[in-house]
């Protein structure tokens, strides 16, 4: 079965007529991005039980961590990147991925507003981490700085997870980077249309199921795919590289009270966190 669909062939599933679909398929691939993004910059967890949480991610990553002064907030480093996690607020879901962050380089919060007041995308503004934007289900997309875990400083101050029992070892896992998370959502046109705003244009449309990919600005993407029965709309689940020896990592994620799970790419390594939330890792491409 082929996994790739030619320009002409994608407006099959964006739009239809033959006119307007020729107009939409030459506008979602060639569409520019709004905002000149880095990559993903990091992710942000809604937990109910934080202290397991935090020990969890500080035992599979390593613990580099750094905690809110004010509030319970935690953030673990994940190689170039990092998660945040905190208990949900009002009207959140847990456990969940709240929302992703494609870091925008040279970010200045007026000209991002009023890029954003043109475009008519509706933002809240949360001082001092940039912009919070909702995509047509809902899905929260921040927008900051690239580069953000040297600005936590400011707010934020290294954790020794006394409340936490001690963390052991060398971490399981070094990722090199994010390489992809996956948004499930309710109507793939619609969707399009807000991502290509943002990202810009499509540069892959495929797979089985199918799946619309979206550059965040590095070389990780952004996917969007039809929520399937029985799946939640939002982010599905986000993928890391890392070097990783499968027996070792099994031994080491179930230990730690993660779930191995069977992932949809054969050379990658798939479980559950403490949280029930999918993670999966890839080894790095090979030069």
């Amino acid at each position: 079965m082929r996994t790739d669909l030619t320009r002409r062939e994608v407006l099959a599933t964006l739009t239809t007529g033959a006119v307007a679909g020729a107009v939409a398929a030459r506008n979602v691939f060639a569409a520019e991005a709004a905002f000149h993004c880095g990559g993903i910059d990091h992710l942000a967890l809604t937990v109910d039980d934080l202290e397991k949480s935090v020990h969890f991610y500080a035992r599979v990553f390593g613990s580099t961590v750094m905690k809110e002064k004010t509030n319970p907030r935690h953030y673990i480093k994940l190689g170039p990147n990092y998660v945040a996690m905190a208990p949900p607020g009002q009207g959140q879901a847990a456990p969940a991925i709240n929302h992703f962050c494609p870091g925008i380089v040279n970010f200045d919060l007026a000209a991002t507003k009023n890029t954003l007041d043109q475009m008519g995308i509706k933002y809240r503004e949360a001082p001092p981490v940039g912009l919070f934007i909702p995509d047509p289900d809902g899905t929260l997309v921040q927008l900051w700085t690239e580069n953000s875990w040297s600005r936590l400083g400011e707010t934020a101050a290294p954790d020794a997870m006394r409340d936490a029992p001690p963390v052991k070892g060398e971490p399981l896992l070094r990722p090199t980077a994010i390489d992809h998370i996956l948004v499930n959502v309710s109507d793939v046109p619609k969707s399009v249309a807000f991502y290509q705003k943002i990202l810009g244009g499509v540069i892959r449309v495929g797979g089985a199921p199918e799946r619309t990919w979206f550059s965040a600005g590095g070389k990780d993407r952004v996917g969007l795919g039809l929520a399937e029965p029985g799946h939640k709309l939002g982010i599905d689940h986000y993928c890391l590289t890392a070097e990783f020896d499968r027996p070792a990592l099994t031994k080491g994620i179930e230990a730690a009270g993660g779930k191995i799970i069977q992932g949809d790419v054969a050379a990658g390594f798939d479980f559950l966190d403490v949280n029930g939330i999918h993670v999966q890792i890839l080894p790095p491409a090979r030069a």
